[in-house]
């Protein structure tokens, strides 16, 4: 069963699908969406995990700020700059940069569920 954290923009949506979890080696296996097509892979540490979920809940709490993470070429950025305002932001490597306008409630519901591995 996969674990999905939805990053939802009024329009668009970018999505991080847990598909595996390794208890041994402590790594999750997530894939990325972008309206429903696999943008990237990744493998992260359940410390690379839980500080990007820190840093989330800390900035979706205090604002302003910008929580960004980078895998391989992949960037994926939330930037609070006003109460309520946020601009989810993603690239590829070589690529432009996607925006997505969202709502601070709309993350509250992904910061609901980023702290579960599956």
């Amino acid at each position: 069963m996969k674990h999905v954290i939805s990053f939802v923009g009024y329009d668009e949506t970018l999505v991080w699908q847990i598909v595996e979890v390794n208890l041994i080696i402590e790594t999750l296996q997530i894939e990325v969406l972008y309206q429903d097509m696999l943008i990237h892979e990744m493998m992260l540490s359940f410390s690379e995990y839980d500080q990007f979920a820190s840093r989330f809940r800390l900035v979706h709490e205090q604002l302003p700020g910008v929580v960004s993470f980078q895998d391989n070429g992949f960037l994926f950025e939330l930037v609070y700059d006003r109460i309520g305002h946020v601009q989810i932001e993603w690239r590829l490597a070589g690529e432009a940069k996607h925006t997505l306008p969202s709502d601070q409630s709309y993350l509250g519901q992904a910061l609901a569920l980023i702290g579960v591995y599956g």
